[in-house]
């Protein structure tokens, strides 16, 4: 008996061990909760988090939902129910800095009798800050989108107005749907409603007089925008924003003169792993029933895990055509004290891809809110400069951000802070993807290191256009009587991928070019053809010995280059191998004979037309090509030299100038 006990406790110790090390979480998220009177006190037992070798000390953030329209973002939150009745209060938690699974969603079911009521609930630090950005309506997030976790959006409206809530989500210049629709809570006695056609939407949108426009990202970025509508601005304004998304949702609220919060839940799904590390909008829409709408604008970061301190790109997928013009991209940097103490004084180091010109740095907006630092450097105050050829560096200097492990914060967006920016490429665009970072210095200790913020271009086509000169080096042999292509101008198009940057790549090419013929030869052959004389109705029989063939033809040469593969030595020279199919089209044939006739008074020229088929069209022939191109080889011009081996049909080359566009 006691091998076997032995036995199964080593089984159980290797199973745990096990589990652990794959990153099953053993231990269940429970919620306990105590009343105090009126008063409820809720605390969460989670399992023990597991830091992540040589980072910081991982934490916990919470998100209450207590069942009855109202949450908390406190670590043992206090909560009054107004009714009694049975509440099912459930705890959504985020492992910052954890190396583990995020805890499986604990609910806790419990019963409220009259006796543990109160006339008012206690409206929590999270609840009474919530309204900051717009007074009205507002859109907040409990975490950043995971791939493959959910997430919780929390909708805010605080008017006694009734009206209609709509969640834009996946917006359609990032391709995949990454967010789900999971459900929501009605506590409120919101009314979860079917989605209209767009179309349908334009009696709605024409009775707005004017929108507010807000923004934000944990924390705000106080962005504030207000449009007066005249006209159809307004349907074009809201057609054009509901248009830039792939899944709408809607609610209408019942309007109440306390501030109403609904919890809409996300799955995210694993195929948004494809944009890790860029930064995707939630927008929200509140149209009431008389008067302005509201539109929030929520920034989400896409992450490979929880990390408060990160970089985002805002979109990294990205067309190489647009980029190329000098389009800017949006980054942020996002950091948080988890201190106990203030930070004075943050410096960001930021080190941009090689591709882009850190003078062309451009501030949007920034959180602690301060302004640029004078001359004496004094007071709250940010400066920044260039360091090196890419690397950009922000300091917030005599700032207090306050850490998020001081007893008396409660809001832990106080403790984070961000820069959102602009910058360009530079002219020199190679067609690859780029990464950038960030250090992130809190006073005097050790540097954070962020993720990478990765850029990547799209696939796409460009379309090309040549127009040069073909000369032969070689003529054909003499026997060969299918000359299908002759020395002169050459004009064609093309369709390749937008250039990789060393890569092999393919590329298809069709030239089109129209020419005359005309030939004068004579034959000697004897032979006897019936003829009748100018003046007379006499049809004789005449011999010859010769007669001259005049004739004029036109063709449609056709140049077909189906395989071609290319490879880019860097963004001014490139070359390519390949195999092309020459043909021509015998479009119009004419041929008139005059023929030399024996008579008793001489030699008479007889001028006769003559008719046979056609060469509809001539052999097909195979040719294999080499050329070299210079100039911007991605997209733009380039000069090309091209030679083409023919065999029989000769050997020649070609100088030409493209535009791919």
């Amino acid at each position: 008996m006691e091998l076997k006990h032995y036995l199964t406790l080593c089984t159980l110790l290797i199973c745990c061990a096990t589990a652990h090390a794959n990153g099953i979480d053993t231990v269940e998220a429970k919620i306990d909760v105590q009343f105090l009177g009126s008063r409820a006190t809720f605390q969460a037992e989670l399992p023990t988090l597991t830091g992540i070798p040589g980072g910081r000390q991982p934490f916990y953030t919470y998100l209450w939902d207590f069942g009855d329209g109202h949450f908390s973002t406190e670590e043992t939150p206090t909560h009054q129910y107004v009714k009694p009745g049975d509440y099912e209060v459930t705890l959504y938690t985020v492992n910052n800095y954890d190396n583990g699974p995020r805890p499986k969603r604990p609910t806790r079911k419990i019963n409220v009798d009259s006796a543990k009521t109160a006339p008012t609930p206690i409206a929590s630090a999270a609840e009474k800050n919530f309204f900051n950005a717009d007074g009205l309506f507002k859109l907040s997030k409990n975490a950043n989108a995971l791939p493959g976790q959910d997430m919780v959006v929390i909708a805010g409206v605080n008017t006694a107005e009734r009206g209609r809530v709509f969640l834009l989500t996946n917006e359609k210049i990032f391709g995949t749907e990454g967010f789900v629709y999971a459900g929501q809570t009605t506590y409120n006695d919101e009314v979860v409603t079917s989605l209209d056609d767009p179309k349908n939407l334009e009696s709605l949108w024409a009775t707005i007089p004017s929108v507010t426009v807000t923004q934000s990202g944990s924390p705000d970025y106080g962005i504030r925008e207000e449009l007066d509508f005249m006209g159809s601005d307004a349907i074009d304004y809201f057609a054009e924003l509901y248009g830039s998304y792939k899944t709408v949702t809607s609610y209408e609220v019942a309007g109440k003169n306390s501030a109403q919060f609904s919890l809409v839940n996300l799955d995210i799904t694993p195929e948004m792993l494809t944009d890790t590390n860029a930064t995707v909008t939630i927008t929200g829409v509140f149209i009431p029933e008389k008067g302005p709408a509201r539109v929030h604008r929520l920034d989400v970061p896409i992450v490979t895990s929880h990390d408060p301190n990160k970089m985002s790109l805002k979109q990294s997928r990205l067309s190489y055509r647009l980029l190329s013009k000098r389009k800017e991209l949006m980054y942020k940097v996002q950091f948080q004290n988890d201190g106990e103490g203030d930070a004075k004084n943050i410096r960001l180091e930021i080190k941009l891809p090689e591709v882009l010109d850190p003078t062309t740095f451009n501030l949007l907006n920034l959180y602690p809110e301060i302004d640029s630092c004078g001359i004496d450097g004094q007071g709250p105050c940010y400066q920044y400069n260039t360091k090196g050829p890419d690397t950009l560096v922000f300091h917030f200097k005599n700032i207090a951000l306050p850490g998020s492990k001081a007893p008396d914060v409660h809001d832990k967006d106080s403790t984070q802070g961000f820069i959102r920016f602009t910058v360009r490429p530079k002219k020199k665009l190679p067609n690859r993807s780029f990464k950038g970072q960030t250090n992130i210095y809190f006073d005097k200790n050790e540097p954070i290191t962020t993720n990478f913020a990765t850029g990547r271009f799209r696939k796409g086509l460009s379309p090309i256009v040549f127009a040069g000169y073909s000369h032969f080096i070689q003529q054909p042999t003499e026997g060969d009587k299918e000359r299908v292509w002759k020395n002169g101008p050459m004009l064609g198009v093309g369709l390749a991928p937008i250039a990789p940057y060393r890569k092999l790549y393919w590329q298809v090419e069709v030239y089109v070019n129209a020419y005359r013929a005309s030939e004068t030869t004579t034959v000697y052959e004897p032979g006897v053809i019936e003829y009748t004389e100018p003046g007379t109705d006499r049809r004789q029989r005449y011999e010859y010995e010769r007669y001259d063939r005049d004739v004029h033809s036109r063709f449609i040469q056709l140049r077909i280059v189906p395989l071609h593969l290319r490879y880019n030595f860097n963004s001014w020279v490139s070359a390519g191998v390949g195999a092309l199919a020459e043909t021509a089209i015998n479009t119009k044939h004419t041929e008139e004979r005059t023929y030399h006739l024996l008579a008793t008074n001489g030699d008479i020229a007889a001028r006769l037309p003559y008719s046979n088929e056609r060469l509809a069209m001539s052999r097909l022939h195979i040719q294999s090509f080499a050329d070299i191109n210079f100039g911007r080889t991605y997209l733009g011009p380039v000069l090309g030299l091209r030679y083409v081996y023919g065999a029989n049909q000769g050997q020649f080359g070609q100088l030409y100038a493209a535009w791919r566009l």
